[in-house]
């Protein structure tokens, strides 16, 4: 169990620094994308006519030129270049308005920079407002070595048409200032410019009554064809890698993910990351399609991404772990598959409201809805689901930002977006998290394999030796049977013999024809009398042994001094040899009693039946001891115990049958030299020993005699100290 808990408080420790250094490094490089990514307007010098001067600008460096500065803006005005040289002559007299050294904006032509001068010739000039026409105009002046240049321009809202010194290169949409005439059309182009005597004239004008936002929207540039090609081929391949990273993911995610509980999250993932990454392909930058597909296209992965998100962090938690979601369930998916498939009708049947501003605000309202939503949900069931709660919040914030990353227009110098840049790291954090989740579960998995190994191997032992306890009950059951046989055979034998020695006896003094004299009477009922206690003494031994051998007989324990009890049995035996050439000898400490805890009138039968077996089977001449003592061996009853030594020089038990002396029914095969006795005797002394919790084995040698070892734990108080009170 520590074990089990260290474990777990180590993935979690490793857990936090994953999150905090994965924190520290989005936040690092976030910051860097947007210091190093950002496209900048360079400082270069003017002409006196206002040209941007690149003479000293190299282009075979792979130094791209950004033009953000140096523009002039005619307002409300869709001209040409050839209108704009007339308008510039001294003896023109038409002089259209224009503001000079305009820095391009994501805000369009809402915002022309501080540093515009406007020039407006004595007229009224409106102010620009979100719908409308205009012109820009730049020249630049390069050195007459340079033979072409690329012009990239991003974006321009909506329609424009691109002049290139003099010459109109590129339409997008329909360009015109009258709303009705005029079509809409996503604009990212790459023109390759050919300088005429070193000079460059770039005359853009656009038109726009559908989108938020008017007029160039990110800064052009302009590189060497090779540059440019770099840029965008260097763009391609991270979406490249990004979708061949949604593949691995998805071929190796199926395999770790059916160690999950529920797979649902990983397959909402896909989806959203899939989302994610066609939204990012099908941007105007790495995909131009004709008309609306574009902006189309790129919409509905946006929603479906937004969707598939919701579904995500919904999937993250399972039902009953809060109650609060458990009752909002079936209301919260109804309520945002109704509002995602709303908005997917509405574009794809009337694609027009895609360049309303209401459009941009209602995505926006959505997107921060479903992420306000999936904050909310996060946060709370992080106090009460405890599983991957600081990848979770570290994703939702992730996400959140990543979503919103779509209404960002920054100037960006290289294409890659923040939305896209992002991504990355919502891929890396979620392969470790489910890798992470993938070795937990591996790591449980082991874990319960080794517990059920340890438990099957347990079971086992176990069963194994209940398999070795049956065999061994088995043999003993049917050595019992065996000694059954052989008992019932001797009891049978034991009272048939006194029965027909009465019954004898009886018939005798029935069928006499004459009165028997008084001697003879006296004789056979004396006879009649030694047969009746003989068959008392061997039913008195089978009802002692089932009652020894039964869980309801009583041991009525008290101090009894060994030495004693033993002592009194030895004087009464001593006296029986007396007369024959039998010798007894008691040796016992004389400054010890041997006091033991038991039960006297059992303990009693245990003695005399030892004494009085080594009585039977010993020969009239023979010698028997008895001995009192402390046991020393530490290993018997703890150390502290008496012993009693019975020994004989008998007849001995043969070596093979002295492990069965104490079985019931067992008699030695050379006992018949005393045909008394039942075979139960032993078998009531072990059963009594066994009740006192002491030890009895028997040691001997065929023709030599044998030897009785008795051992009880010793008592722990003296006859001069009173028992305490259980």
């Amino acid at each position: 169990m520590s074990s089990h808990k260290s474990r777990t408080e180590k993935r979690r420790f490793s857990v936090g620094i994953t999150v905090i250094i994965l924190v520290i490094t989005i936040a690092v490089s976030s910051l860097a994308f947007l210091i190093i990514n950002q496209r900048r307007g360079s400082d270069f010098s003017y002409t006196i006519t206002g040209a941007v001067n690149l003479t000293y600008w190299n282009e075979t460096k792979g130094t791209p030129v950004t033009l953000k500065n140096g523009w002039e803006f005619y307002p409300n005005r869709l001209l040409t270049p050839e209108m704009i040289h007339i308008s510039r002559l001294e003896t023109s007299n038409v002089r259209y308005p224009y503001y000079k050294g305009v820095s391009i904006s994501s805000d369009g032509w809402m915002e022309l920079g501080d540093a515009a001068e406007l020039y407006s010739f004595g007229q009224e000039v409106k102010e620009m407002s979100r719908f409308g026409v205009g012109t820009y105009r730049i020249e630049l002046i390069v050195n007459p070595s340079v033979d072409y240049v690329t012009l990239n321009i991003p974006d321009i809202a909506q329609s424009a048409t691109i002049w290139v010194n003099g010459k109109a290169v590129r339409h997008y949409g329909t360009v015109s200032d009258s709303k009705e005439l005029y079509a809409p059309a996503q604009v990212c182009a790459d023109i390759q410019l050919e300088p005429v005597d070193g000079k460059i004239e770039i005359v853009i004008d656009c038109a726009n009554y559908s989108s938020p936002y008017g007029g160039i929207l990110c800064t052009p540039c302009i590189a060497s064809t090779a540059t440019i090609g770099t840029i965008e081929y260097s763009v391609r391949m991270y979406l490249t890698v990004l979708a061949a990273f949604w593949v691995f993911f998805a071929i190796g995610g199926h395999y770790i993910a059916k160690t999950f509980n529920g797979k649902a999250k990983f397959h909402f993932f896909l989806l959203m990351f899939l989302s994610e990454i066609m939204y990012e392909l099908f941007s105007p930058m790495v995909t131009l399609l004709p008309g609306n597909w574009n902006k189309l296209i790129t919409i509905t992965f946006m929603i479906f991404a937004n969707y598939w998100s919701y579904l995500f962090f919904f999937s993250l938690y399972p039902k009953g772990t809060s109650k609060l979601f458990d009752t909002l369930r079936f209301f919260e998916i109804s309520l945002f598959s109704m509002l995602t498939c709303c908005y997917l009708l509405t574009f794809w049947c009337f694609p027009s409201v895609l360049y309303l501003p209401s459009s941009v605000v209602a995505n926006m309202v959505f997107v921060l809805i479903t992420s306000v939503f999936n904050l909310f949900r996060v946060f709370y069931m992080a106090k009460r689901y405890d599983h991957g709660k600081y990848l979770y919040i570290c994703s939702v914030i992730l996400s959140v930002a990543m979503h919103f990353s779509f209404f960002i227009r920054s100037q960006y110098f290289v294409y890659i977006t923040l939305h896209a840049f992002l991504l990355i790291f919502l891929a890396v954090g979620f392969t470790l998290y489910f890798v992470m989740d993938y070795v937990h579960t591996y790591e449980k998995l082991e874990d319960n394999n080794r517990n059920l190994a340890s438990a099957v191997e347990e079971k086992t032992k176990y069963i194994t030796r209940v398999n070795q306890d049956l065999l061994h009950n088995h043999e003993r059951l049917l050595e019992n049977e065996e000694a059954r046989k052989k008992m019932m055979s001797n009891v049978s034998h034991d009272l048939r013999t006194p029965i027909t020695a009465i019954r004898g006896y009886v018939e005798l003094m029935l069928n006499a024809k004459e009165p028997l004299p008084r001697e003879q009477e006296v004789q056979y009922l004396t006879n009649m009398h030694t047969r009746s206690v003989q068959m008392e003494q061997l039913i008195s031994d089978l009802v002692q042994l089932t009652r020894m051998e039964s869980e309801n007989d009583t041991i009525e324990k008290m101090p009894i001094s060994i030495k004693e009890m033993v002592h009194d049995l030895f004087q009464l035996y001593h006296a029986e040899c007396e007369g024959t050439e039998k010798v007894m000898h008691f040796h016992a400490p004389e400054d010890d009693d041997l006091l033991i805890d038991g039960d006297p009138k059992k303990l009693l039968r245990v003695f005399e039946n030892i004494i009085v077996n080594a009585m039977k089977y010993t020969h009239d001449d023979g010698v028997i001891d008895i001995t009192c003592h402390r046991y020393d061996d530490p290993a018997m009853l703890g150390g502290n115990a008496v012993e009693v030594l019975i020994k004989d020089n008998g007849v001995g038990i043969p070596a093979n049958e002295v492990p069965y002396v104490f079985d019931r029914f067992y008699r030695a095969e050379n006992s018949g030299i005393n045909k008394t006795g039942s075979g139960l005797g032993l078998s009531i002394v072990k059963s009594i020993m066994d009740k006192h919790g002491g030890k009895i084995w028997a040691e001997s040698e065929e023709g030599k005699g044998s030897e009785f070892h008795i051992v009880f734990k010793a008592s722990e108080y003296t006859f001069d100290e009173e028992p305490e009170e259980e």
